[in-house]
């Protein structure tokens, strides 16, 4: 039996040798070589993009303002493809006023290969998902915002870090937000955040807080300090999702906001407006609009579509024509209205 034995280990030994060495030949052999034998596959290896991984850094630096801000959002395949949100959020660009040229500096991070094509087809600063594998590796169904959830999670957050590490200021757009004026007259370039802060009451937790679809982050040595910190609450309440959200950490924890020194901005959700809270005079007062407290995908895409066509119509009215300006909100449509100010 001990003689089987040993002649089992030497058997393995040596068919562990002959696999080594059988993969140092392949990787080694000349390319010709190559060519002409059949490869042996020994296993199948995770796939990886590095023939389009693009570097990070040298993506923002091309899309940088002057001032080293670039404009972030991030999509998955349920936002990229043809009439899609993401769609809708480029042509909003291009329909708005002192928009159009913000789409030189907009960098898109998409979070699965089919976004990236679409992205990389329609527009020149597309991050591939390969950049940030780990932190797309257990992406959620979709990333639109729900009222329960926050679009702001936590592969957000771990982006966000990064580029702010880089030393990138951030405006940072959630895809379903229409760009009708330029926002950066609202942002406070000398404090760490500027941001719009909703209100919203879902019966079960009561009144809360969750981010507006807008917000700037400022880069330097505070604003990466306090992301350190807010990993680390975090790792403390790995299961706390009210911590995903900037507006509720920064109410719950203002300990950590004044010990930092980050300085917070906030901008009235009249600017920075939403689905959540309507207002007549929405077209000619907000800066964006979003299509948030609307879960379902098609219908955020089908209300923002008349979103966007009233409000070219009321950019494009005849000179001294006021008729726009006071007709009722034919918005939102599939997407529950709430909190409707007709005053």
């Amino acid at each position: 039996m001990r003689a089987l034995r040993l002649s089992q280990s030497l058997y393995l030994t040596l068919l562990a040798f002959l696999i080594v060495l059988l993969c140092f030949l392949l990787y080694h052999c000349p390319t010709s070589l190559q060519k002409g034998v059949k490869k042996v596959v020994l296993f199948m290896p995770t796939p990886t993009y590095y023939s389009k991984t693009q570097d990070l850094d040298n993506v923002l630096r091309s899309a940088t303002m002057p001032d080293k801000t670039v404009i972030l959002t991030m999509v998955d395949e349920s936002l990229a493809g043809p009439g899609s949100v993401l769609d809708i959020l480029l042509q909003s660009f291009k329909s708005g006023e002192g928009t159009q040229r913000l789409l030189n500096h907009l960098v898109i991070i998409t979070m699965d290969p089919q976004a990236f094509e679409y992205c990389r087809s329609i527009h020149p600063y597309c991050i591939h998902p390969s950049i940030f594998p780990h932190h797309f590796a257990t992406k959620k169904q979709s990333i639109v915002p729900t009222p329960v959830h926050s679009l702001f999670t936590w592969t957000r957050n771990d982006v966000l870090y990064e580029v702010v590490r880089l030393g990138y200021s951030i405006v940072f757009t959630d895809a379903d937000v229409l760009w009708l004026r330029s926002p950066l007259i609202n942002l406070n370039p000398i404090k760490e955040l500027t941001i719009s802060c909703n209100n919203l009451n879902d019966g079960q937790r009561g009144d809360y807080l969750y981010d507006g679809g807008i917000f700037f982050l400022k880069a330097n040595a505070i604003s990466f300090e306090f992301f350190k910190h807010w990993k680390l609450i975090k790792v403390l309440f790995p299961k706390d999702p009210i911590q995903e959200s900037l507006c509720t950490t920064i109410q719950q924890w203002p300990d950590a906001v004044e010990a930092y020194s980050f300085r917070v901005q906030l901008v009235n959700t009249t600017y920075f407006g939403g689905f959540c809270e309507l207002n007549k005079d929405m077209l000619r007062e907000a800066y964006t609009i979003q299509a948030n407290c609307c879960d379902d995908l098609k219908s955020k895409v089908h209300d923002l579509r008349i979103v966007l066509d009233d409000w070219i119509r009321f950019k494009n009215r005849a000179s001294g024509d006021n008729a726009l300006d006071g007709m009722a909100l034919r918005w939102p449509v599939k997407c529950p209205r709430r909190n409707y100010n007709q005053s």
